[in-house]
């Protein structure tokens, strides 16, 4: 009995350092803007201060508070004409 309280103990102790170290390594969900930019062109998109401009926005750790995530980065993009599953990616950590 005392080695399955041992076992149950280690097992407990694993679960809990795993979840911590996820919570301490995980990232944001933004891009930064020249990870945006550069995916971007490595698409064969055009980047001028418009799509910096977006790209600038994804980076800002306010935007998921007011806006819930990376739409306003997509949305811009989408309206200069990336596609919407490149806008997507370039808006997101990567």
């Amino acid at each position: 009995m005392r080695k399955l309280a041992q076992r149950v103990a280690v097992a407990a102790g694993l679960i809990m350092a795993a979840g911590t170290l996820q919570l301490a390594t995980s990232t944001t969900a933004e891009a930064t803007p020249a990870q945006c930019t550069s995916y971007l062109k490595s698409y064969g998109y055009s980047v001028g201060p418009k799509v910096k401009e977006a790209c600038q926005f994804a980076a800002n750790d306010w935007s998921d508070e007011m806006t819930g995530g990376n739409e306003p980065c997509i949305e811009m993009l989408k309206l200069l004409g990336v596609r919407p599953a490149h806008a997507d990616f370039a808006c997101a950590a990567h």
